[in-house]
């Protein structure tokens, strides 16, 4: 049977393999069974698509498109907008007098590059980060009020996109009602198509073939076919002490 516990993220890829190796490893094994074994093949990748568009229909319910009502009104990209901000503070930080230091403070020690890379919440906390540089030397930014208040509004406009990403990993791990029935229904078809191969394959004395068509079969024979640890040798029987001469 099909195992329950095939983790989410594994269905899609299981399924479409499983499908291609019944047909270039079980179809040619018994002509009596193609028709079943395509049929059942079919219905395999019906279910693998129907769990596709499924997941796909969840994670775009989950964002809402936040991101996607921001591109509509022309507004500029937050993230591009926010590391063009920081790239233009090190800068003019670094133009400064002694201004080598704070630049390096700003940037906490890592390149203006290495920071820049940062996905949008590591991005928003460099920002942060650069808002407490500024008004903590703000004696060697004369403009630091103006800095630090660009700095916020641009670390406040990163958060629609920062929840939205969230939302769409919680997505990612979260069973909707139509997940959870897509997946039954894949599960239930993987484990009828194990059952017919298994059928087909058995006539033929090649039932061994099984983990090449069926990756979870595959994951549980690698572990069952680890070396076991070998036995220790049986302890020597404790010999009793010798009798003292009396």
């Amino acid at each position: 049977m099909s195992d329950s516990y095939i983790y989410q993220r594994d269905i899609q890829a299981y399924g479409r393999f499983t499908a291609s190796q019944i047909r270039t490893l079980v179809l040619p094994v018994d002509a009596g069974f193609q028709q079943a074994l395509r049929a059942i093949t079919a219905r395999l990748d019906a279910a693998t698509e129907a769990l596709r568009k499924a997941m796909l229909e969840a994670i775009a319910a989950a964002v809402a498109a936040p991101a996607s009502s921001t591109s509509r009104r022309g507004q500029v990209d937050p993230v591009a907008k926010g590391r063009d901000l920081l790239r233009r503070l090190v800068e003019h930080a670094a133009s400064r007098p002694g201004g080598v230091a704070l630049a390096r403070d700003i940037l906490q020690g890592e390149t203006l590059a290495t920071v820049l890379r940062r996905r949008p919440a590591k991005l928003a906390a460099a920002m942060a980060h650069a808002v407490e540089v500024v008004e903590q030397r703000k004696r060697q930014l004369p403009e630091h009020e103006a800095w630090a208040a660009e700095l916020k509004r641009s670390r406040d406009a990163l958060e629609p996109l920062i929840r939205s990403v969230g939302k769409t990993r919680i997505a990612r791990r979260t069973m909707t009602p139509e997940v959870k029935a897509a997946r039954a229904e894949w599960l239930n078809i993987y484990g009828a198509a194990k059952l017919l191969v298994e059928c087909v394959l058995r006539l033929h004395g090649k039932v061994s073939l099984m983990p090449q068509i069926f990756d979870d079969l595959a994951d549980a024979s690698r572990v069952t076919d680890e070396p076991a640890a070998p036995a220790r040798p049986p302890a020597a029987p404790a010999q009793p002490p010798a009798a003292s001469a009396a």
